[in-house]
């Protein structure tokens, strides 16, 4: 089975290798302040000297800690990224070594060893709640000009955790859309073996895949599809930490350096990471959750699969553009009034979905809720497949939209194309065949149904 795709534009996520590099005059990293949560199953501890950042993970059966710290780069925390590149502040310019990496708060620090700051935490036995100033991760000592906020709950060998990024940038700019790690988590090197589904039949018992990289490259990461929502990190015994997204598909992650050690601050890590690729607005509140099992594999597909979403996606555009994002258009920004309303530019505009997984046979219809004016046109729905990297005009149909300004529900018969089959993971939706400049549409609802339902 295909799991490596190409590398998106906007990522390096070579932030593990800050470890084998020395930078004069560094801070020296602050001694450890604690916060930590226990149910006499899972032991999990936040470094408030360290943005709140997850240091610290470990279980009954396994009381070591499983979390690499060997730089202010790992840990779990949160890590957003946008534009311009290179990101500058005044006349401080971004780390050679990190310049691609545009906009990057992220929760620990920087790569210059200065700390996030925590300006408010609580914890009162049964959930942690943090707040923090981030860091610019490739300059030096720069706050980011937003706010993260974290709630960790435990549940037996569950961790459910909640997480909001708060924009306040005086840069108004429209980036183009970028990947966002929900969240980054890098473990000690003991567990090494990337374990996912990346298969056409999620949620049977199928067998798993092993998911491998090359570390001496410079995208040191594979890219891959977890077709039941989560990945996890395990030793050769299968015992780890599994990461689950509800609402995701795509996962980084691997392994770095040769040597396999349980030393927390061991230059040797493994990584993976749950993807959404965004369009993060100046002004953004962005809110997630993303759950983690700490376990025997069989234990955390199992958990995992219960919670997973077994229905195709459906998508309301309410207040925000449930991870869709732009190419080629602008809209109205954050927040959304009801509707998702895009203004075509001088090329021809694609609004993509976030990955997502559908049998082709649960979902054979699309229902919109569509306004448009302008010229008369016909959109062009398209899909793709498990093994797709790209969308493809084979695997599309059309849609005549009508231009008079006015809501109407379109259904769509996407299985009409032979081409529509087996397992999908991505919608796309090209409403206009050739460029109009400052004309418009707007979105309520994109449903992928059955013929038994109403549109």
């Amino acid at each position: 089975m295909k799991i490596t795709l190409a590398a998106h534009p906007c990522l390096c996520f070579a932030i593990a290798l800050c470890a084998l590099q020395t930078l004069d005059g560094q801070a020296q990293q602050p001694a450890a302040k604690m916060t930590f949560l226990d149910n006499g199953e899972v032991r999990i501890g936040m470094d408030l000297a360290l943005g709140g950042a997850i240091t610290f993970i470990s279980s009954k059966e396994h009381p070591g800690n499983i979390i690499n710290s060997a730089d202010l780069g790992r840990q779990i925390q949160m890590s957003h990224y946008s534009g311009p590149w290179p990101y500058e502040v005044g006349d401080k310019k971004p780390n050679p070594a990190w310049a691609g990496l545009g906009w990057n708060p992220i929760q620990t620090g920087d790569c210059y060893n200065n700390p996030s700051e925590v300006i408010e935490h609580r914890n009162d036995g049964k959930q942690i709640y943090i707040k923090c100033v981030p860091k610019q991760w490739p300059l030096d000592n720069v706050p980011g000009d937003c706010l993260f906020e974290t709630w960790t709950t435990l549940e037996g060998p569950v961790i459910h955790m909640r997480y909001r990024c708060t924009n306040n940038r005086s840069d108004q700019t429209f980036y183009r859309p970028c990947a966002q790690e929900l969240p980054a988590v890098y473990t000690i090197s003991k567990l090494s073996r990337l374990m996912a589904y990346t298969g056409n039949q999620p949620f049977t018992g199928d067998r798993l895949t092993h998911v491998t990289n090359d570390w001496r490259k410079p995208w040191p990461w594979t890219r891959f599809v977890a077709t039941e929502g989560w990945a996890a990190l395990v030793d050769h015994e299968g015992w780890g930490l599994g990461v689950f997204k509800a609402d995701g598909g795509e996962f980084h992650g691997g392994i770095y350096g040769d040597d396999r050690s349980d030393d927390p601050k061991h230059g040797s890590t493994a990584y993976v990471a749950p993807i959404h690729t965004e369009n993060f607005d100046h002004n953004i509140v962005y809110e997630h959750r993303t759950e983690f099992v700490v376990g025997q594999l069989t234990d955390i597909r199992r958990r995992f699969n219960e919670m997973g979403t077994k229905t195709p996606p459906v998508w309301r555009f309410v207040k925000d553009r449930q991870h869709w994002t732009l190419r080629n258009a602008t809209d109205k920004g954050f927040p959304l009034s009801g509707e998702w309303r895009v203004k075509f530019s001088a090329q021809r505009p694609r609004l993509e979905s976030p990955v997502q997984c559908w049998r082709a046979e649960s979902a054979p219809f699309a229902d919109l809720e569509i306004a448009y004016k302008g010229a008369a046109t016909t959109a062009q729905i398209f899909w793709k497949r498990l093994d797709d990297d790209k969308y493809d005009g084979r695997k599309s149909v059309n849609l005549d939209l009508t231009p008079d300004g006015e809501f109407h529900r379109y259904r769509v018969n996407l299985a009409s194309s032979p081409e529509y089959r087996e397992l999908l993971i991505g919608l796309a939706i090209e409403p206009i065949t050739k460029p109009r400049p400052g004309e418009e549409i707007a979105i309520k609802t994109v449903t992928l149904s059955t013929s038994r339902q109403t549109p």
